[in-house]
């Protein structure tokens, strides 16, 4: 996992003490004080923070958010077999997320919606499942998992689709590997500089303004967001590869920005990590 997997899940769990604080003024004066990396969800900083979602406080330094958990499942089933089918991945989400399932934490919207799935059918229900189009970067898991493994983007493409069938997900997928081919080459502003007018049409303009703008709250209120969905997620990371010199900078950055830092953190850290050393304080810190 040293490739991809690791660099994500460092990335991930740096931030998780701020994950889903959307204050960015407040994050701005915590900063001022105190590191916001590696730190336990203190329920003072979220009920000063407006708004802001508690949803880890029983996370420990090093764990990672409910994504950071899922890569770590798949990596873990699809090492051990190569057997493991699309199937198979809806059936180990489904067992972890279910009530009474082994995972004891936050379960996001599209967990939720696949324990409904697999519920209405059991129970026999006889209503309309709900069609797995989530946007969240969950969908870039088994882009991770794939990398790290060798797999192609259309076989981890059928991955995705237990959770999102939007093809934007296999053009990123592909958009993301060009950029990884670049960015030891020609430096990470030059290769994020050069994928830009190869990038899906509805990001073409967003990518643009990232890395024209400077100042990075002034472009996400106008032109991004904090969250997770893909259209706040994406311009906010390709914003932070552009504008910051190295891995720990990228997320620090992310860190204060606020919002879904811990999850948008994965793919920062992966990119960033082909050209810049993780520190080691950091990697000692996190559970794998």
């Amino acid at each position: 996992m040293e490739k991809y997997i690791l660099p994500a899940l460092i990335a991930n769990s740096a931030s998780l003490g701020v994950h889903w604080i959307y204050d960015y003024e407040y994050l701005k004066e915590l900063s001022k004080k105190q590191s916001l990396l590696f730190m336990k969800q203190k329920i003072e900083h979220f009920d000063k923070a407006k708004p802001s979602f508690y949803v880890y406080p029983n996370a420990e330094i090093g764990d990672v958010s409910v994504q950071g958990h899922i890569l770590k499942w798949l990596y873990k089933a699809l090492k051990e077999n190569d057997e493991f089918t699309p199937k198979d991945y809806e059936k180990l989400l489904y067992r972890k997320f279910k009530p009474g399932g082994d995972y004891t934490g936050y379960v996001e919207s599209y967990g939720k919606e696949l324990v409904y799935n697999h519920l209405i059918k059991d129970l026999r229900q006889g209503v309309d499942k709900i069609q797995p189009m989530d946007h969240q970067l969950v969908g870039f898991m088994p882009y991770l998992v794939g990398k790290e493994l060798g797999m192609s983007n259309e076989d981890v493409f059928e991955f995705t689709k237990v959770l999102s069938e939007d093809e934007i997900f296999l053009e990123c997928f592909n958009l993301f590997d060009v950029l990884l081919e670049r960015i030891p080459d020609l430096g990470m502003k030059e290769a994020v500089k050069s994928i830009i007018d190869e990038s899906p049409a509805g990001f073409i303009d967003v990518f643009k303004k990232a890395i024209k703008m400077d100042d990075t709250n002034q472009f996400i209120e106008e032109h991004a967001g904090r969250a997770c969905p893909i259209k706040h997620a994406l311009p906010v990371m390709i914003h932070l590869l552009y504008h910051t010199d190295s891995y720990e900078d990228a997320i620090k950055a992310s860190a204060k920005i606020g919002g879904a830092s811990s999850d948008r953190n994965m793919l920062l850290g992966v990119f960033w990590s082909q050209v810049s050393e993780i520190p080691k304080a950091w990697q000692d810190k996190v559970k794998i």
